[in-house]
Order: structure tokens, then sequence, then C-alpha cells
């Protein structure tokens, strides 16, 4: 399958996503209303020589300042300031400052807040799938508007019981590394990691794409590997830094290429209260403080 036809796959589940309380959305015609507004935004960057950050989902990033802190988790309330434009005519419509749960945000927003680290600023554009569709919103957005913001990510807010989920895990991968002897490096995201064999190569940052190698354990049951992936970029997961759970966004940066290494993750940072999946069909439980061998092959 070419890569146009991979990017269609994708849209056809964000088009189940933002569309699901719909009376039966007319899919090709959304469909194809997608890939052209992508196809402009992109033109529109690469004639104003703009480098931009790509994501399968079509939004697309133009980074000004790039932050340090690690980005929003869906479950995250956000702080952020901003300017909203129609792209066509960069008529703005909104601009303010928010702060709210990042899944009350418009499909666009919560896509690229996931991807943007703290700290930063961007511009971000959106095409009108992921924005207000079909329907628009209101006089100032007429229906397949595709946005731009113009944001400053200030700050993503985490709730109490989140905070001290942090510490109660920290504590345990702490004593857990105490009782083994293990001198690992404290990284302020919360994740502890050791670089098991160093290596000369370049190191990885947010945006690279990765080849790499990696296990999954149980802080609670070292001797078990739950499950072994091997990721290679392609055109429906990037292999970026950013697109892996948030112990290894901060994890995988640390690294240099031909190098190994064991991240200690608390649970807030891997698969939640919830517990999920990196991909693979393997259930992690929920609150599950773990631990992943790694192997970054190749940076792209």
């Amino acid at each position: 399958m070419n890569a146009r036809g991979l990017i269609i796959g994708i849209c056809l589940a964000c088009i189940g996503i933002v569309s699901a309380c719909n009376d039966g959305p007319d899919v090709p015609s959304e469909l194809e209303t997608w890939l052209q507004e992508i196809d402009e935004i992109d033109a529109a960057l690469a004639a104003s020589g703009a480098t931009a950050i790509k994501d399968p989902s079509g939004v697309r990033m133009v980074i000004s300042t790039l932050g340090t802190g690690l980005p929003a988790q869906r479950n995250n309330g956000v702080d952020v300031t901003y300017v909203g434009r129609r792209f066509s005519d960069k008529v703005v419509f909104d601009q303010g400052h928010t702060r709210n749960n990042l899944t009350q945000f418009i499909d666009g927003w919560e896509i690229a807040l996931s991807l943007l680290p703290v700290g930063s600023e961007a511009t971000i554009y959106i095409p009108s799938l992921l924005g207000y569709g079909t329907g628009g919103q209101g006089a100032s957005i007429p229906p397949n508007t595709i946005l731009e913001f113009d944001i400053i990510f200030n700050e993503v807010v985490m709730t109490t019981a989140e905070i001290e989920q942090i510490k109660e895990d920290t504590t345990a991968i702490d004593q857990y590394l105490l009782d083994k002897g293990i001198a690992a490096v404290e990284d302020p995201s919360g994740i502890r990691y050791v670089i098991t064999t160093p290596a000369a190569g370049p190191t990885a940052t947010w945006y690279d794409r990765l080849e790499l190698k990696y296990a999954i354990k149980l802080l609670t049951n070292d001797a078990v590997t739950v499950v072994t992936l091997e990721r290679t970029p392609n055109d429906q997961f990037y292999s970026r830094p950013v697109d892996y759970i948030h112990g290894m966004k901060a994890g995988l940066q640390k690294m240099s290429e031909g190098s190994k290494a064991t991240f200690y993750i608390p649970s807030t940072y891997a698969f939640g209260t919830a517990g999920g999946s990196d991909g693979s069909g393997v259930t992690i439980p929920g609150d599950a403080n773990i631990i992943i061998e790694a192997e970054l092959i190749n940076i792209q």
C-alpha cells in the first residue's frame, strides 16, 4: 500500500472518532476534503520556507520556540495562550487564554498538545476534519475551514491524584533500585534510567524517527518479559520519541544511536490507572510501574 493509502486508513479512523455522533457522514467526501486540505497546508508552508513538524493525522506544527517539558497526556489539563485564525484569509476568530482538560478541545488541539513540549511556542495548522468539520462553528468558522493557531504552551496541569501517584511510584522504583544495588540516574521527569551500553552516535531528539527494539517488564516481576517489540518508522507510525508513552518520550532522548538503556518508569508515565497496550495487543495492567530495556538501532 502506498503512503496516500495508508493515510486514508488513518483518516477513516479519525472520521470514526470525529463523526461518531453524526447521522452517517459522507465518508468519501470527507476523505477527499481532508487530503486536499493537507496538500493545501503543506504547499503553503513549503512556499513560505517554513519547516513543519508533520503528523499522520494531517496536523502540522511550525515551532518557533521548542520547550523542554513533557507534552500533555490525554487525561491532563493544559494551560495555553492562543490566537486562532482562518487559514485561508488569516481572519482572527478567537484569542485569549485557556486552562482546561485536553479532551475538551478540538481534536487538532488534542493531537498537537500531545506532541508539543511544554514551554513551546508554535503555529499549528489543523485540517477541518480535526477542527469544526462540515458543520463549522458560527458565522466566523464556515464549514470545512482549515484552522491555524499561534499558541504558547504554558503548562501541563496535573491532578492532585496524579501528583500523589507519581510520588508513590517513584518511591517504589527508588526502593527497588536500592534493593537491587542499581545506580540509576534520576531524571527530573520522574523516570530513572541506566545507559547500559554507551555509544558515540548522535543523540535522539523529540522528532527524530527511530528504529529500535525494546522489552517491557513489570517492576514487581522483573524476571518475566511481558512483551518484546521492534519499531521501524512508517507512514502510519513515525516512531519518534513523542509518539511513545511519556516515560519513553523522556528516556529515548537520553540515548545515542547504537546505545542500550534501561528505563524505570512510573505508572503515570507508562499506561496509567487503566493499563493498556503498546501496539502489541499484550495488555499492561493498570497502576503498573514498568521496566523498559531499549536498544536504539538507528536515527533516521
